[in-house]
């Protein structure tokens, strides 16, 4: 079944044969569903934030769109009794990954979306820029990923877009953040959880806003003994230099990475042994 980001799952042929009410998924009948649907259809779809705003409407207008990049595992087909469990076991299996950022600095957006590649593991992201940044300027910046950079007027706070995941099916996520906001995303996140949306992990992950070279400098990242990967190359630090890495690869192959070019990964090198 898919969502289509109010609460409605529709079937393949496009038969309407559940609704997300409260939190649960309440299948219809075999008579059709018409009856179950007026019944759902009185019950409120807003709430109000702690700064006393209404949460606003869902991404109605994105959440048709990004429909295809759902999980293909949410489109099997499992029986009306199963529905509820199995998705509720596929969000946990695989939580989306999201981006809350004014995008500001072009230090601070390199790392937060070099994170979001790394911690998606090569699944779907989004990127949720701040309604007051350049989101064409910022998609016309990273044209490899403009797809998931979601530029929509209710897309306005972090309640707005937790909500519309959430009733889009998923309740496993990680939220990527400057580490200077990680503390105020992850309150305000965690403070409507259970009212706005359910989520059964929230995992917020802070990124340094610091350039890779001072992050360098500082020798807080790059450090002798660490395994980087540069140019399709891995190996373990033996020496740093002002702005390159002397490394050598398991078959004691020794070779030179620019800082700007490397990455620390994680895999187990036994001790250098000179």
């Amino acid at each position: 079944m898919v969502g289509d980001g109010h609460g409605d799952w529709y079937d393949r042929q496009g038969s309407l044969k559940a609704k997300t009410v409260k939190g649960e998924l309440k299948m219809f009948g075999a008579r059709g569903g018409a009856e179950d649907e007026k019944h759902d259809s009185d019950r409120s779809t807003s709430a109000v934030t702690s700064a006393g705003k209404n949460a606003g409407p869902s991404l109605a207008s994105k959440a048709r769109a990004i429909e295809p990049t759902l999980p293909d595992a949410k489109e099997t087909q499992a029986s009306n009794g199963d529905t509820k469990a199995a998705l509720d076991q596929m969000s946990r299996d695989t939580p989306l990954t999201i981006a809350f950022d004014k995008f500001d600095s072009p230090e601070t957006s390199d790392n937060i979306l070099a994170t979001v590649e790394e911690v998606s593991g090569g699944e779907f992201y989004y990127i949720f820029p701040s309604r007051d940044s350049n989101i064409e300027e910022l998609k016309n910046a990273y044209p490899e990923i403009s797809e998931s950079i979601i530029d929509d007027k209710n897309a306005e706070t972090i309640f707005d877009v937790l909500q519309s995941l959430n009733e889009n099916g998923f309740d496993a996520i990680n939220i990527v953040v400057r580490s200077s906001r990680a503390k105020e995303i992850s309150e305000l996140a965690l403070q409507q959880n259970g009212t706005l949306y359910t989520y059964v992990m929230m995992n917020v992950i802070p990124v340094d806003e610091r350039s890779i070279r001072e992050q360098y400098l500082a020798g807080d990242i790059f450090k002798v003994g660490s395994v980087i990967e540069s140019n399709n190359r891995t190996g373990q630090v033996f020496r740093r230099g002002a702005n390159h890495l002397i490394c050598m690869d398991e078959n004691k192959d020794i070779f030179r990475a620019w800082v700007s070019q490397a990455k620390e990964v994680d895999k187990f090198f036994l001790a250098l042994d000179f």
